[in-house]
């Protein structure tokens, strides 16, 4: 027997999120973060609020709740910026694990207009320690180690599902800047800090 439950609410959908579910998430008000060096972080939803579809990035449904919130804010992105030269969208880590899909390629694929433009496989952790849930001394003594496999063409948008401290992405701007790719800004899905 199959249910269509919505992966948000749990009522009868025939989507990954039923109508009431899309309405309330798409709603949102871009937030914006600053780390250091004027490095901004913008994201969509407050991470206390989607935590449960966030973590469905460990299970095979979670492509479809990723999908289903990407539609409703990075590929709204657009109404909020519209870049009139060609910019690369970067997802971060994007290593397709167990066979099942990267969260971040996902949002990243949804950027694409004319001129933002998603490559894939660009930086990968060498580290293979999980940082949910671990505290900033953690992260701070076990970085991601980002390998830089391919050099984007034009300034990067960094992607990502979610900003906790923050370490991650600057790690990410750091490398590309090294390697003379101008970084603009991250776009997240969700802000942990309250």
């Amino acid at each position: 027997l199959i249910t269509l439950k919505c992966l948000n609410c749990g009522e009868f959908a025939l989507l990954s999120l039923c109508e009431q579910c899309i309405n309330e998430l798409g709603e949102f008000s871009l937030g914006v973060r600053e780390l250091k060096s004027d490095f901004k972080v913008y994201s969509f939803y407050k991470y206390r609020d989607i935590k449960h579809l966030i973590h469905s990035k460990h299970k095979f449904y979670g492509y479809f709740a990723f999908n289903a919130l990407a539609q409703i804010s990075f590929a709204k992105f657009k109404d909020f910026f519209a870049p009139q030269e060609f910019i690369n969208a970067v997802a971060l880590d994007d290593k397709v694990e167990n066979g099942l899909y990267s969260h971040s390629a996902i949002l990243a694929h949804h950027l694409k207009t004319k001129f933002v433009k998603p490559i894939y496989r660009v930086l990968h952790s060498r580290s293979k320690v999980r940082y949910s849930g671990q505290s900033i001394v953690f992260r701070q003594k076990h970085k991601r180690k980002y390998e830089l496999l391919k050099k984007p063409k034009f300034p990067v948008i960094l992607v990502d599902d979610i900003v906790t401290t923050g370490l991650s992405l600057c790690e990410a701007k750091e490398i590309l800047e090294k390697n003379k790719i101008s970084v603009l800004f991250a776009l997240v899905l969700a802000d942990a800090k309250d």
